[in-house]
C-alpha cells in the first residue's frame, strides 16, 4: 500500500472511547479497500457533545466488538504501514489510548497528518479543518464526522495533492516536500482526554460557486463591473447578500487575495480569530501587495454600500 487513511469517532472525552473506526487503502494512488467497524467502547458512555458530533449513540454499538477484538483482525495492516489522518494527533492518541486501555504492545509504524501535506498542494492559504481544504481540491464528503466517509476523504484529497503536484507516489510527494512531519508511533505523545474547544465566533460559510448573477443585464459603468472581489471580517450586511450584489454588479468574488485583486472589503475583525493585531491575512497579503505596486483598494463596510449604490 502507498497508505492507510485511517479515522476514529470517540464516545466520551476518554480518548480510549473508539465507537467507530474507518479505514482506506491506497495503492499506486488509488482506493483499493475500505473498512469501517463499530466499536463498544471501554464503558457504555457516551456524552451528549460527541454524540452531536458522530450520531452514534449506546445503542448503536452496545453488541458491538470491543476494541481489542477488532485489534487481532486489522493489527497487521499497521506493521511498518504508512498512516495518514486529518489532524493525526488526535486520530494516533485515540489508537494509543486503546491499545493502552487494553495492554496491547505499541506497533512500529509512520504516520503523517494530513494538514501540512496538503498545504503543500493549496494555491492559496485554506483553514485546516477537512471540510475547508476538501472544498479547496472540490472533493465531495457525503457524511462529515462518519468514520469511514472522513477516513475516505482524507485519502481523496492526499490522492488529489499527489495528482495536482505531478507525483506519481505518496513517497515521491514527500521526497520533493521534505518538510513534511514523518513521525514513528512509538515516539507519539499522545492526549488522553478529549477537550472540546470553545467555540469560536465564526462566519457562516459561503460556497462561492454557488453565487451566480440572477440579473440579466450589467451596468457596465459601476466601480466593481468586471472587479475581482475578497471580503475579510464581519459585515453588518448579510455576507452572501453582499456579495450576490457585487456578482449583479458584474464583479466577481474570489477567496483570497493576490495580485489580480481590485477590492478588499473590510468588516468587523474578532481579535479571537485573527489574533490581537486585529488585522486578518488577507489584509496582511493586500497591505504586502501594495507596497510591491499592486493597485488593490482596501475599503470598509460603509464605503462598500456607498460603491453598491453607486
Amino acid at each position: 500500500m502507498d497508505f492507510i487513511a485511517i479515522d476514529f469517532e470517540i464516545a466520551n472525552n476518554k480518548m480510549s472511547s473508539a465507537c467507530s473506526l474507518g479505514m482506506v487503502f491506497v495503492k499506486d494512488n488509488q482506493i483499493v479497500d475500505e473498512k469501517y467497524f463499530l466499536i463498544q467502547p471501554p464503558t457504555l458512555t457516551f456524552l451528549d457533545e460527541t454524540t452531536k458530533i458522530h450520531g452514534l449513540t449506546v445503542e448503536d454499538v452496545k453488541n458491538e466488538r470491543q476494541f481489542h477484538e477488532i485489534w487481532e483482525d486489522i493489527k497487521h495492516y499497521f506493521e511498518g504501514a504508512t498512516i495518514i489522518a486529518h489532524n493525526a494527533q488526535f486520530d494516533m492518541s485515540v489508537l494509543h489510548c486503546c491499545l493502552k486501555e487494553y495492554s496491547i504492545e505499541i506497533p512500529e509504524f509512520e504516520f503523517i497528518c494530513s494538514i501540512p501535506l496538503s498545504a503543500k498542494a493549496c494555491r492559496e492559504k485554506v483553514g485546516n479543518s477537512l471540510v475547508e481544504r476538501l472544498h479547496h481540491f472540490d472533493i465531495h464528503l457525503e457524511n462529515h464526522h462518519n468514520a469511514l466517509h472522513d477516513a475516505r476523504a482524507c485519502a481523496e484529497l492526499v490522492t488529489t495533492c499527489v495528482t495536482v503536484k505531478n507525483k506519481k507516489s505518496l513517497q515521491s510527494y514527500c521526497k520533493t516536500y521534505r518538510s513534511i512531519p514523518i513521525k514513528k508511533f512509538s515516539e507519539l505523545k499522545p492526549q488522553t482526554y478529549f477537550k472540546q474547544q470553545k467555540k469560536k465566533k465564526s462566519f457562516t460559510k459561503v460556497v462561492i460557486s454557488e453565487i451566480s448573477a440572477n440579473v440579466q443585464t450589467f451596468n457596465e459603468d459601476h466601480p466593481f463591473f468586471g472587479k475581482n472581489i475578497v471580503f475579510t471580517g464581519e459585515l453588518k450586511l448579510d455576507r452572501k447578500d453582499a456579495m450576490q450584489k457585487v456578482v449583479n454588479a458584474g464583479g466577481t468574488i474570489k477567496s483570497g487575495v493576490s495580485g489580480k485583486t481590485h477590492y478588499l472589503i473590510v468588516g468587523k475583525q474578532d481579535k479571537t480569530i485573527v489574533g490581537a493585531s486585529g488585522i486578518s491575512t488577507k489584509e496582511e497579503k493586500a497591505y504586502s501587495l501594495i507596497e510591491k505596486g499592486t493597485a488593490i483598494k482596501i475599503i470598509g463596510e460603509e464605503e462598500f454600500v456607498d460603491l453598491l449604490g453607486s
